[in-house]
């Protein structure tokens, strides 16, 4: 049995998650930052960015080889069928890099690790977690705060969101929703909360060991 408590937590682009994880980090919880294993991945794991040129082109590459992100996006956001065939590839190595890091933490003795995974279910890393966290938003909301974080016309943000799924599909899988629909200060209020809630879980799980 691992003696390492598992929490994914995911959402919309736009609601909030990233800020949650960096609630969560700062109170010492060890954080996976999903996305950050995925630039890692394919900036160094030349195995995938072959398998992604194959199937997107040539044109996704820069000019020494490595993988061009934003010429990449442009062509599979706003498009499932290509978003899915991009995960379908790129997990495979996103998933061992991130179970080699859990085993890791589980043997420097720690209690908790959160999955920080926007992709959390498509990926099927949710399969590893003791419980899921999702973080969402009302879609005006979510649509603002992407306009503002990434500089991007309000078509390309719609776009974006398009890709990702509705409230209901987060709902409906995670044990805990945060809904963040309220200020800075509400959100790392209930963020908090989320914290003091993991810590009793991690406690217990401690404690059914021992028993």
């Amino acid at each position: 049995m691992r003696n390492i408590k598992v929490v994914g937590l995911t959402g919309q682009t736009g609601a909030g998650k990233s800020s949650v994880s960096k609630i969560i980090r700062a109170q010492g919880i060890e954080v996976i930052d999903c996305d950050l294993v995925s630039r890692e991945v394919v900036a160094n794991e030349k195995r995938c960015v072959a398998d992604l040129a194959l199937e997107f082109s040539i044109t996704i590459l820069n000019m020494d080889g490595t993988l061009n992100r934003k010429r990449l996006g442009s062509i599979v956001f706003g498009d499932k069928a290509k978003l899915e065939k991009l995960n379908e590839i790129i997990f495979p190595y996103i998933k061992e890099y991130i179970y080699r890091r859990i085993e890791e933490l589980e043997q420097d003795g720690k209690d908790i690790v959160v999955l920080d995974a926007p992709t959390l279910f498509e990926s099927g890393i949710d399969a590893e977690c003791d419980f899921v966290i999702s973080v969402i938003a009302p879609e005006t909301q979510r649509l603002n705060r992407i306009v503002i974080r990434d500089h991007l016309s309000d078509e390309d943000a719609r776009k974006r969101m398009a890709s990702q799924h509705n409230d209901e599909f987060y709902t409906s899988r995670s044990q805990l929703v945060i809904v963040n629909d309220g200020d800075q200060h509400d959100l790392h209020v209930k963020a908090l909360e989320l914290v003091g809630a993991m810590q009793r879980a991690a406690v217990d799980l401690k404690n059914n060991d021992a028993e």
